[in-house]
């Protein structure tokens, strides 16, 4: 299983993340970009593992392919904070990646909806993964700027015994998602000793109202109540939206 680095990264002097990408590309060339997007808004924040780093605002997120484990020294300068974590993904998921999410991105304009978000329930908070009004507004803020498709980055911590429900509702998932154009494109295991968390999932929707419409779903709570819940102990899941990188070179 193949060994890439995720980064949360915070940025000097108002760097733009294209150019960080970009001098990124040209420090170190063998580097591949799997996945470089903007944070967006934090839909269930981390309550125990690394919560106070964790929870706070990030310009670039970054899930690299290459021999380095660490950025490049030439580009510390630029870096004000950061969040690492080497995480292990299947060989053939990653082989088969940038074809996959090129499919998922033309097919997204044509991803249907539900019609959950009618009428739907809100409790005060999205920390359980439900719509929440605090949700909806930034649903409907981001629309106006970007319509298209946003990546949900999940890092998850299971409970003793957890893992085995998790998996039950992945599997829910791939139908109740996808009837909504979403789908977890990457997933693997965290593999640092010095982390508690357990897997990260990066996944794809069509629109941040296509994620949402999900989370108005009676489909959907119903595996949230029985499988996802039960499984974790902390999870953080935040709304990103991917800058335009295929392989190793940023096309800005």
């Amino acid at each position: 299983m193949p060994l890439l680095n995720f980064h949360l990264l915070n940025l000097k002097d108002n760097l733009q993340p294209h150019t960080f990408l970009s001098n990124l590309h040209e420090a170190d060339p063998s580097t591949k970009v799997i996945v470089a997007s903007k944070p967006r808004h934090f839909v269930v924040k981390a309550t125990t593992q690394d919560a106070s780093i964790l929870n706070k605002s990030w310009d670039l997120m970054l899930l690299l392919q290459g021999p380095n484990a660490s950025l490049p020294s030439s580009l510390q300068k630029h870096i004000s904070s950061s969040y690492s974590l080497p995480v292990g993904i299947p060989s053939k998921l990653l082989a088969s990646y940038p074809e996959k999410n090129a499919q998922l991105i033309k097919e997204a304009p044509s991803a249907g909806l539900t019609g959950s978000l009618e009428n739907p329930k809100m409790p005060d908070s999205s920390q359980k993964l439900e719509l929440s009004p605090e949700l909806l507004k930034f649903m409907e803020e981001l629309m106006k700027e970007h319509d298209g498709p946003v990546t949900m980055l999940n890092l998850l911590k299971f409970k003793a015994g957890g893992k085995e429900s998790y998996y039950q509702y992945g599997q829910h998932f791939i139908k109740v998602a996808g009837k909504r154009g979403g789908d977890a494109k990457i997933v693997g295991n965290v593999v640092s000793k010095d982390s508690d968390w357990n897997e990260i999932s990066i996944v794809h929707y069509p629109s941040i109202k296509h994620f949402c419409d999900m989370l108005a779903g009676e489909d959907y709570q119903a595996i949230n109540d029985e499988f996802r819940l039960p499984a974790l102990e902390d999870t953080l899941l935040v709304c990103t939206t991917e800058f335009g990188v295929m392989g190793s070179k940023a096309k800005l």
